[in-house]
């Protein structure tokens, strides 16, 4: 009988909020694996569960310098580097899955690949063009040019590239990687979590649901104006606000200016395994990402939508090429980015005609049947078992 499999998540992000890394965890325990996750923590710390050990080795930068950004992730790469060299004494990993960004984290497990463990490098974002986006880039600029030296490089010292989606995939071949080592493992919700609703919430009100990061290039900001424009003729239109991040502050204080405070729930980051309860009341999601996020090949296909859709929740969403790949009028609410009269006109819509929800309960299904984590665990482990040879 051979023994369990030995596997490494290297990740610089909260790994009791990520749910997509919490996803590859479930289905290697469920496969008998014994699993160490090196990631960051609200405080640094050791938890053991089973099979699974959590070493949080630091908590994140939160601001909105670049350097200092990419100094502390360095500073991760330097400490995960060491964690992984002395549990490595314990016992070889047979695979280190490591997890961008930054995609340079795969440096920390180069000694380890040359004596024999399997790496993967796994894209949540391009690196590139997220920053590009984050920082107000060009695509051609210096930084970005150099993002793309360092994206390929870090493939190189992996034996196997994984992305979220078949855009992603596209970038990263225009980049230079090649097909053959690209996989797709799409960020839909693990089912053992997202369960469908056995029936929709009921009340006067209108819940709109987020949970996510809390920034202005996410489009947040289009929300609340949307907010303003249907606070008189959708009194009871409320949102649940899920998260964290640099410009919560700034999207409160304008909520504030704008007079919808009451119309909105604001909660912290919660565990993954603790959002399911807190979504049941949200009847619609809601996603703000920008048009300028694509203009720079940012193709983000959000992980709350794919969640919502587990959850057969449609989702209000700018009419965005990445999103129009997966969805379509059957099974999602599509407005006009950037554009919070669009967006305030199909809040309305909804308010006024709650059946249109139910419409797209079919749709969501049948997207479910092609793409859901049962699909995608068997995915990842085959792909873990090809690299060790079984």
């Amino acid at each position: 009988m051979k023994r369990p499999l030995r596997i490494a998540m290297v990740a610089y992000a909260h790994y009791f909020t990520d749910a997509r890394i919490k996803n590859y965890v479930d289905a290697l325990l469920d496969d008998g694996a014994t699993v160490d996750v090196f990631a960051l923590g609200r405080n640094v710390g050791t938890e053991k569960m089973g099979r699974l050990t959590v070493y949080s080795l630091a908590t994140k930068y939160q601001g909105s310098s670049p350097v200092r950004y990419l100094v502390q992730q360095m500073l991760f790469l330097f400490l995960a580097g060491w964690k992984l060299l002395i549990h490595s004494l314990r016992g070889r990993y047979d695979v280190i899955h490591v997890h961008n960004m930054p995609d340079i984290l795969s440096l920390a497990a180069l000694p380890f690949k040359i004596a024999g463990t399997k790496v993967i490098l796994d894209v949540h974002d391009t690196m590139p063009e997220a920053y590009a986006t984050k920082f107000d880039y060009s695509l051609d600029s210096l930084p970005v040019k150099i993002l793309i030296g360092e994206e390929l490089l870090s493939a190189a010292c992996s034996d196997k590239v994984i992305t979220t989606n078949r855009m992603h995939k596209e970038v990263l071949e225009g980049h230079g990687i090649p097909e053959k080592k690209i996989d797709l493992i799409y960020n839909v919700g693990n089912r053992k979590l997202f369960r469908r609703r056995l029936q929709s919430p009921n009340g006067a009100h209108l819940w709109l649901g987020y949970h996510g990061t809390i920034a202005k290039r996410l489009g947040i900001f289009l929300i609340v104006d949307a907010l303003d424009k249907v606070k008189d003729d959708c009194p009871n239109v409320r949102f649940l606000c899920v998260g964290e991040g640099d410009d919560l502050q700034e999207m409160q204080e304008r909520a504030a200016g704008k007079g919808v405070t009451g119309m909105i729930e604001w909660q912290p980051f919660v565990d993954v395994e603790r959002l399911p309860a807190m979504l049941q009341r949200v009847h619609v999601g809601i996603i703000g990402n920008r048009r300028d996020t694509e203009d720079k090949r940012n193709y983000m296909l959000p992980v709350k939508m794919l969640e919502y859709a587990a959850m057969e929740i449609p989702t209000i969403v700018p009419r965005l090429k990445i999103l129009e790949r997966y969805f379509d009028e059957s099974s999602a609410f599509f407005y006009e980015p950037d554009d919070a009269d669009a967006l305030a006109h199909v809040i309305q819509s909804i308010y006024q005609n709650r059946n249109l929800i139910a419409a797209r309960i079919d749709g969501l299904r049948t997207f479910n049947a092609a793409y859901n984590w049962d699909i995608m665990a068997r995915r990842y482990l085959n792909i873990v078992r090809e690299l060790v040879g079984r």
